[in-house]
C-alpha cells in the first residue's frame, strides 16, 4: 500500500458531497477535500505521520496558494501621462472576467474583455481615492495612490470569493484499521457522529 504515489480516502454513504483524504507517502503530505451540496468546500492540507492506529494529520496554512494566485496590481508610467485609468479584471475562477467598480456613487462596468475605464478627473477629487470593487460576487475597496502617473489597475482573482472554509494550523487525529479510516468530524451522517473513510 505505502509503495503507492497517493492513497484516497474516500467517505462512504456520502451521495449528496465529496468527503475525501489524500495522502501522499513518498513526502509525508496530504490533503483534505470536502464539498457539500450547498456549494461549500472544506480544504485542508499539511503533514502527517502514522503512530500505531493513528493517522495524526497536522494542518498548515492551507489558503497559502490560492492567496498567491489573488492579486492587485498597479502600473504606474511616468513617461505616458493619460487621463483615464484603465481597469482590468482576470477571473481565474470563470473564463468571462466581468465586474464593476462604484466611486462617488458612480458605477463603471466591464465591457466584454473584462475591461473598464476612469476618467481622472473623477478620482482626483479626493486626495486619496478608494473604489468599491466588485468581482466574484464580492465587494473589496482598493485605494489609488499617485493618480497622475497611474496608468493601469488589473484585479486578478481565483475562485476567492466562493464558500470556502481552510482548515489551517491545528491537528487533527484519525483511527484507522485495514483500508478504513475513522474520525469524529462535525460533518458526520453516521450515528455518533463516525465517518467512516475507504481505501480507493
Amino acid at each position: 500500500m505505502f509503495a503507492q504515489d497517493t492513497l484516497i480516502y474516500s467517505q462512504k454513504n456520502s451521495l449528496m458531497f465529496s468527503n475525501k483524504y489524500l495522502l501522499f507517502p513518498k513526502t509525508n503530505k496530504f490533503e483534505h477535500i470536502f464539498k457539500t451540496d450547498d456549494g461549500q468546500t472544506w480544504f485542508g492540507k499539511g503533514t502527517y505521520t502514522i503512530k500505531k492506529s493513528k493517522i495524526i494529520l497536522d494542518f498548515g496554512d492551507s489558503e497559502e496558494n490560492i492567496k498567491s494566485e489573488t492579486q492587485i496590481e498597479r502600473i504606474y508610467d511616468k513617461s505616458n501621462v493619460f487621463d483615464t485609468l484603465i481597469v482590468k479584471f482576470i477571473d481565474k475562477k470563470i473564463s468571462k472576467s466581468m465586474g464593476h467598480i462604484k466611486y462617488n456613487e458612480k458605477y463603471y462596468y466591464t465591457d466584454f474583455d473584462g475591461q473598464l475605464k476612469i476618467p481622472k478627473s473623477e478620482l482626483k477629487k479626493d486626495e486619496l481615492p478608494i473604489v468599491e470593487t466588485f468581482i466574484q460576487g464580492s465587494i473589496i475597496n482598493i485605494e489609488l495612490r499617485d493618480i497622475n502617473i497611474l496608468s493601469a489597475l488589473i484585479i486578478t482573482a481565483y475562485d476567492i470569493y466562493s464558500y470556502y472554509h481552510f482548515e489551517s494550523n491545528f491537528t487533527r487525529v484519525l483511527n484507522f484499521k485495514n483500508n478504513k479510516i475513522k474520525s469524529e468530524d462535525f460533518y458526520g451522517t453516521t450515528k455518533k457522529n463516525a465517518i467512516f473513510e475507504l481505501l480507493k
